[in-house]
């Protein structure tokens, strides 16, 4: 009777060693993938961060007297930027909790996050992989405004000055045609129009303006700028 017991009480600290092993294995599993997840989103936020800051005319600061820092804080992804931190942290957490995390510093940690985002993130910007992101993430999320959205928005006040659409009809070397995003048509002077290096003119290009309102559909341009980018593309 007492071997019994004692077989009895051995098979049952052999089932709870065991059980407690797969709970650890589980548990270690779980925050590495936690990890491993929350580094390709961070990586996802950062690269769509890149496409904005890609994207945005930071420089519309100097054209415009007033309200720079407003300007300024409404041309910044905070959505993105927010997402990634967030997403940081949680890879600190989460592999502070595996098995060998408690070795590594939270500093280290938050570091080797921050890198390999950096390096994801860099890659899919180069790849497309961002912009395609950012296409879906508008069409199926309805609060979320869009880079393109918040751009046209931006570039269509003509009576600030800003202008966009798509050239339909060169007339001369002075005169231009194009159709905004209101389906409206300008009728463009560009006689004395600084046009950017990667700005083209050909027919059904969209560009952006900056300049004047001479009278009702007629506009004098300034400066021509290419629609998408600033300084240089990403694959398509």
């Amino acid at each position: 009777m007492e071997n019994s017991q004692k077989l009895l009480e051995k098979i049952q600290k052999q089932k709870i060693s065991q059980k407690s092993r797969l709970q650890f294995t589980l548990k270690n599993i779980f925050f590495w993938t936690l990890f491993a997840f929350s580094i390709i989103i961070g990586g996802l936020s950062f690269s769509v961060i890149l496409f904005a800051f890609n994207q945005t005319d930071f420089n519309l600061l100097s054209q415009i007297p007033n309200s720079k820092i407003e300007l300024f804080l409404g041309l910044l992804p905070f959505f993105w930027i927010f997402s990634c931190l967030v997403f940081l942290l949680i890879s600190i957490f989460g592999i502070r909790h595996t098995k060998t995390g408690y070795r590594y510093s939270p500093l280290l940690v938050f570091g080797s996050s921050i890198i390999l985002s950096i390096v994801l993130g860099t890659a899919l910007f180069f790849t497309g992989g961002a912009e395609k992101m950012e296409r879906i993430f508008a069409e199926n999320v309805s609060v979320y405004k869009s880079f393109e959205e918040r751009k046209i928005s931006r570039w269509s006040r003509p009576e600030n000055g800003f202008l966009s659409g798509m050239i339909l009809e060169n007339k001369n070397s002075e005169i231009i045609l194009i159709e905004d995003f209101s389906k409206r048509v300008w009728e463009i002077n560009i006689q004395d129009a600084i046009v950017r290096p990667r700005a083209s003119l050909d027919l059904e290009e969209k560009i952006k303006i900056i300049g004047k309102v001479l009278e009702e559909n007629i506009f004098v341009a300034q400066e021509i700028r290419q629609w998408d980018g600033r300084d240089f593309k990403h694959g398509k």
